[in-house]
C-alpha cells in the first residue's frame, strides 16, 4: 500500500516580517530545486563550515582539558585563545564573503556545473532579490527583484504555481548563460 504524500504548505507566520518571508521563499525554492530531475544538492559550504567548527571545538576542549598545571600552561592558553579568535574570524569571513546570500548549492547534471541560489531582502522592505551564481567563482548569472506581496496570499501562504514558474524562468535564464 502506497501512501500519498500531502503537498507541503509553505507559509510565513507574519507576511510583514522580512526575515520570515525570505525564509519561507528560501525553503520553498530549496525544496523545489531538490525535487527537480537532474539537480542535486551540493553540500560543499556546509562541509567547510563543519570542518571550521570542529577545529574550534577541538581547540576549546584541548585548552580546557590539557594536563599541564596553570602557571606552566600560560603559552598554551595564549595560543589556544589566539587560534580560537583566528578560526572564528575565518568562519565569519567564509559565511559573509564566500557564502554570502547563497542558501543552496546545486549541481546540474545536464550541464555539469555547480550553481548557487541566493536571496536577500532589505529590512522593512517587501522586495526580495533572488540571484543565481555560477560556482566556484560566484559569478552572478541572474538577478531578479520580486515583490513578496505578489507571491504570498492574504494569509501568508506562498502561491506555489506562480513561484514555480518564477523558479523555472530563473533556471532557464541561468542555463542560457
Amino acid at each position: 500500500m502506497v501512501k500519498e504524500q500531502k503537498p507541503k504548505i509553505y507559509r510565513t507566520e507574519n507576511k510583514f516580517d522580512t526575515y520570515m518571508t525570505k525564509d519561507a521563499f528560501c525553503k520553498f525554492i530549496s525544496d523545489e530545486l531538490i525535487a527537480k530531475d537532474g539537480l542535486k544538492e551540493n553540500f560543499q559550504f556546509q562541509n567547510y563550515k563543519v570542518i571550521f567548527g570542529l577545529f574550534m571545538i577541538v581547540n576549546v576542549i584541548y585548552s580546557h582539558y590539557h594536563y599541564i598545571p596553570y602557571p606552566q600552561d600560560y603559552y598554551i592558553l595564549i595560543a589556544c585563545i589566539i587560534f580560537y579568535y583566528v578560526s572564528t574570524y575565518i568562519y565569519q569571513w567564509f559565511e559573509k564573503v564566500k557564502e554570502g546570500d547563497i542558501f543552496i548549492l546545486y549541481d546540474d547534471k545536464k550541464t555539469r556545473k555547480t550553481f548557487g541560489f541566493g536571496a536577500s531582502q532589505e529590512l522593512y522592505q517587501r522586495f526580495v532579490v533572488l540571484r543565481i551564481y555560477s560556482m566556484p567563482h560566484k559569478a552572478l548569472l541572474v538577478e531578479r527583484k520580486i515583490d513578496s506581496a505578489e507571491y504570498l496570499d492574504v494569509k501568508g501562504y506562498i502561491v506555489q504555481p506562480k513561484m514555480r514558474s518564477l523558479i523555472n524562468e530563473l533556471l532557464q535564464e541561468a542555463n542560457k548563460k
